[in-house]
């Protein structure tokens, strides 16, 4: 299977737009996934043994934040799609209680994921091109013993 052709990307230099996109998306996943572990680590005496598994989900899911962040340096597009996706029901949840951390993450996730999509950063990202079909002939009648159709000549 071949690729989409992809049109030049305008620019070689990352902006400093999707930079500071970047570093907002590593803090926040490096911060988050240490208050994961920390509250983990706490709650194993309190809660059992059991309480691990939600814990190494989340930081499961801050390592792949980051990981999309560290694409997104590189100027994937789909990285830069998903990773606002991921900001935006942060920006949601930041709205909702308890206020104080989880407001401040949603709020940081929520400015990194919009700096890639600025018009400044939009030239460090590739567009795939569509890719052109051949133009078919006209069906003109169908074959009624077979059902095949029955175009055009050239």
């Amino acid at each position: 299977m071949t690729e989409p052709a992809q049109l030049p990307a305008t620019t070689t230099t990352r902006p400093v737009l999707v930079t500071v996109a970047v570093v907002l998306w590593l803090v926040v996943a490096v911060v988050g996934a240490v208050r994961t572990a920390a509250s983990v680590l706490v709650s194993v005496g309190t809660d059992g043994p059991w309480i691990v598994v939600p814990g190494v989900v989340t930081v499961a899911v801050w390592v792949a934040l980051a990981w999309g962040a560290t694409r997104l340096a590189r100027g994937s597009a789909r990285a830069r799609f998903w990773l606002a996706v991921f900001g935006a029901l942060a920006f949601l949840s930041a709205a909702a209680p308890p206020y104080g951390l989880n407001t401040v993450n949603g709020g940081l996730l929520g400015a990194a994921a919009l700096l890639p999509y600025l018009p400044a950063s939009r030239p460090f990202f590739p567009r795939t091109l569509r890719p052109v079909r051949p133009e078919e002939r006209r069906v003109v009648a169908w074959d009624p013993e077979t059902g095949e159709p029955i175009r055009e000549r050239d």
